[in-house]
């Protein structure tokens, strides 16, 4: 079942069409700011694609509640989980989405990168990592509500990566 829709994030795209448009800018700042503006929106469309998808399959599953766009801070600590699965049985998905329009490769030692027409090479933080340092403020979170899976112990935390289907 659905509990959280994803949240709206036109303010900042607004606000950072808006800084592109400033005078006050330099060169570097504006390319920065355009670049930063595309990966702004490659990524909310490919997590709100991502969402159509999970609500499809999951919003009216009794046995699975749906959350999106989860934010909450523990200890001072900021968390940000894109998609969060939890089953009857208080398994945990916590799902991180990327959207790559190029080729995504993850080599033996775990490491991301992505190749954009056959050409440049990134190398890009480990979206696996990143759902793994949600954890441990999750853990504490569930901890504070008393939340514990069936057989009393802490709930059973999972990490998947979403990648765009259009990646290859």
């Amino acid at each position: 079942m659905l509990i959280k829709s994803a949240d709206e994030k036109g303010k900042r795209l607004a606000l950072l069409d808006e800084l592109q448009r400033s005078a006050l800018l330099d060169r570097r700042q504006q390319d920065w700011l355009r670049d930063e503006l595309h990966r702004t929106r490659r990524g909310i469309a490919g997590e709100r694609d991502a969402a159509h998808y999970l609500d499809n399959y999951l919003k009216d599953d009794p046995d699975r509640a749906l959350l999106h766009d989860l934010r909450f801070s523990v200890d001072g600590e900021v968390v940000q989980i894109d998609h969060m699965v939890i089953t009857r049985s208080v398994f945990v998905y916590l799902l991180e989405t990327k959207n790559f329009n190029g080729n995504l490769r993850i080599n033996e030692h775990g490491e991301f990168s992505v190749e954009y027409a056959g050409e440049r090479v990134f190398g890009i933080p480990s979206p696996l990592e990143q759902s793994r340092r949600h954890e441990g403020p999750l853990r504490k979170l569930f901890a504070t509500l008393g939340i514990e899976g069936r057989n009393g112990g802490a709930p059973q935390i999972h990490h998947c990566v979403l990648v765009n289907p259009a990646s290859m």
